[in-house]
């Protein structure tokens, strides 16, 4: 079984693709300072993503004060580590794993590319015990972005798991699956894009308890801009989803 009973709580958080460079000599560009601000009101785990991984090398400069800036206001941090849905060396990724250990200064590991086959759960399986034999106290959040069989999460391969990567309207059709009841929604994650304005972000985020969702991202951006990327960029309505998840958090501690 999963355990996250020290990060177990029933408030919902924003798991954050922060593929974003951290541009802080530019004050006014510097969109990592808007979600620093935003952990003064909601629970942040934010995924860097230097290059598509940790970049073969120590973060520059710029990294290095990024992150000195999230863990000053208590943000987690995940390194990016692609797995290319287990096509992927199992040693390419844990030399990626053990780069971010090693100068990244981070909370744990963010594992994209995951496959939802059954038949792959020893890939991930593998993965999961290698970051827990570096620390036990390192989050492990794998991507399939789509449902996946209970077995991946009762073996475990993972803290906690991306049910669902799309857009708006794909999140109108999705279902929980039944084991999800089993478990606390903090070992569930999606991250939604597509989502023109803030009435439908609200809309989603009133049903995040009755999807069993403990972290949650909702962006405007999508896959049809120029670079293709839904989460390089913050949503035009962020602080509005931070406010409304604060107030979220505030009524259920009040039942």
């Amino acid at each position: 079984m999963i355990n996250l009973e020290k990060r177990d709580d029933s408030r919902l958080k924003i798991l954050l693709p922060l593929y974003i460079y951290p541009n802080w000599y530019d004050r006014d560009k510097y969109l990592w300072k808007q979600v620093i601000a935003a952990a003064k009101k909601v629970t942040i785990v934010a995924i860097i993503n230097p290059n598509n991984g940790p970049d073969r090398a120590p973060p520059n400069t710029d990294y290095q004060q990024g992150i000195k800036d999230l863990h000053q206001a208590g943000i987690e941090m995940v390194g990016y580590v692609p797995s290319n849905y287990t096509t992927r060396d199992l040693q390419a990724v844990k030399a990626d794993i053990d780069l971010y250990i090693k100068y990244f200064h981070i909370d744990g590991i963010f594992i994209d590319e995951m496959s939802s086959d059954r038949d792959k759960i020893d890939y991930y399986h593998q993965l999961y015990r290698y970051i827990r034999s570096k620390s036990p106290q390192y989050l492990t959040i794998v991507n399939p972005g789509t449902i996946v069989d209970e077995t991946y999460i009762s073996q475990p391969v993972a803290d906690l798991i991306v049910l669902l990567e799309n857009n708006r309207q794909a999140w109108e059709n999705y279902r929980p699956p039944a084991y999800t009841k089993k478990y606390s929604p903090q070992h569930f994650a999606a991250l939604i894009h597509t989502t023109s304005n803030r009435k439908l972000m609200k809309n989603i985020l009133d049903r995040t308890k009755k999807d069993r969702f403990g972290y949650i991202y909702i962006t405007n951006d999508s896959t049809t801009t120029a670079d293709q990327n839904p989460w390089d960029s913050l949503p035009e309505y962020w602080q509005a989803q931070v406010n409304y998840i604060h107030q979220l958090n505030k009524a259920g501690s009040k039942k």
